[in-house]
């Protein structure tokens, strides 16, 4: 039963049946919604989101109902490219439309994109970057979609995946404060209210890095929140950690991973970096079948430390590295300390001891940063 109000005064919850619930503490997870943007022909049918289990199997049942050949993804994030993949994947053409670059949104800088771009058109996959959906077009169904540029692609469906807004509306007539990006929360996940705490998709998180606002509407960030919170409203006091955004997907037969702040991210920041890649092989070289996956390390030059990375990759666990990289970057690791990362090797399993990327890469940073004169 969905609450409806929050009584801040008098410390109770009322619910859409009318009920009226007591609370000592209150956490609220009231996560989001995805985003339609205010477009001609977007109430069409054949135009979906993509946000819920249910979505999944309204989109799938409308494929096979009306024999789709032809979609259009609007949005290049997370969701957006799965939904490409998956989708080309059953025979379909898709073409994706995005306002930049694919993969910006995941945390990918250009060079790691245009790999990623690559991958895309060699499997069938269309790329109309720097270009906005204007129109969906139709009678009752969608036959179109018309771009910034005035293009019209012809389409059987359209996926928007633009973006998520938090459900703060409970928040907000409660008259909790609400920051850019959603509910502003303390670090121990107390909103305005001491006795409110909150987390998930909803609320407005911290970058580990920048120390600026972002929005962190990932699952394993509500995961976390929601025990932090948890264990709060019982009275303990524990902070949430500064959010690093890390993330992971598979795209047809790649697999992409990203953590941090980029170089483009960086730039924007202020922060001068010195970036690095070693592209290697997942099996010794003695070993066939080993597959190519390669690691990009970003070293902010001040104070030497690792703050982000990017991997792409041809199977489906070298992109696991990411999470040393997470925790180097929340233990403020230097690219010495990384030089010296002893990771478990075997012929079968992973590089050569001598080509750990990780290491090697922090090598280049090494020479770059640590000057002997």
């Amino acid at each position: 039963m969905p609450a409806t109000s929050i009584n801040r005064t008098e410390k109770t919850v009322t619910t859409a049946d009318g009920a009226v619930y007591p609370y000592d503490k209150l956490i609220l997870g009231t996560g989001g919604k995805a985003i339609v943007p205010l477009i001609h022909g977007a109430s069409l049918d054949g135009v979906f989101t993509i946000r819920t289990s249910d979505n999944a199997v309204s989109i799938r049942d409308w494929i096979n109902e009306k024999k789709v050949k032809k979609a259009v993804v609007y949005g290049a994030g997370a969701i957006g490219l799965e939904m490409a993949s998956l989708i080309a994947q059953k025979g379909i053409a898709v073409t994706i439309v995005v306002r930049s670059y694919i993969g910006r949104k995941l945390g990918l800088d250009m060079d790691v994109s245009s790999e990623l771009e690559k991958h895309f058109i060699r499997n069938g996959v269309s790329i109309r970057s720097k270009e906005v959906v204007t129109k969906i077009i139709g009678e009752t169904e969608v036959e179109a979609v018309e771009l910034s540029s005035g293009d019209k692609i012809e389409t059987d469906m359209v996926i928007l995946s633009i973006g998520v807004h938090p459900r703060i509306e409970l928040a907000a007539a409660a008259g909790l404060e609400i920051g850019e990006y959603g509910l502003e929360v303390n670090e121990y996940l107390q909103t305005s209210d001491p006795d409110i705490y909150a987390g998930g998709d909803m609320i407005e998180y911290e970058h580990l890095i920048t120390k600026k606002p972002i929005p962190g509407q990932i699952r394993p960030n509500a995961v976390i929140a929601g025990r932090i919170a948890a264990k709060n409203a019982l009275g303990y006091q524990i902070e949430f950690p500064g959010l690093l955004n890390s993330f992971a997907i598979k795209l047809f037969s790649k697999t992409v991973a990203s953590i941090g702040v980029t170089e483009a991210i960086a730039e924007e920041e202020g922060i001068d970096v010195f970036a690095t890649t070693k592209t290697v092989k997942t099996k010794y070289a003695m070993i066939e079948g080993g597959k190519p996956y390669s690691l990009k390390l970003i070293f902010d030059r001040k104070t030497k430390r690792v703050v982000g990375s990017q991997i792409i990759a041809d199977d489906e666990h070298s992109i696991k590295s990411i999470d040393v990289i997470a925790i180097a970057i929340r233990c403020k690791l230097t690219a010495l300390d990384l030089t010296t990362l002893r990771c478990a090797s075997q012929p079968e399993l992973s590089p050569e001891a001598s080509a750990e990327p990780i290491s090697m890469g922090a090598e280049d940073a090494f020479k770059e940063l640590y000057s002997l004169t």
